[in-house]
């Protein structure tokens, strides 16, 4: 399983629930090369993420609803195993 350094999560309101931005950066630790991919996260759901240049580094930019779904955590961990991404509040 890759796993990306702790990362600044960003919120936005503007993101659909399930879509996830980061900088290629981050995505290389996690072995992601593509601008796009779509992949499970807990409970079968499915999310989008994206690497963007415009993201900044060492963050990941999630939906607000997400953010709140999820605690409000100001740092995460996210790892994949190659099917599943998985995110480890710090």
């Amino acid at each position: 399983m890759k796993s990306t350094s702790p990362l600044t999560i960003l919120s936005s309101a503007s993101l659909p629930e399930y879509r996830f931005n980061m900088h290629p950066n981050e995505g290389a630790d996690l072995g992601l090369m593509m601008t796009r991919h779509s992949m499970k996260i807990g409970e079968g759901k499915q999310v989008d993420l994206y690497l963007l240049n415009e993201c900044p580094k060492e963050s990941v930019e999630v939906s607000a609803k997400f953010w709140e779904s999820i605690g409000k955590p100001s740092k995460a961990i996210l790892s994949y195993d190659g099917a599943e991404l998985s995110i480890s509040k710090v």
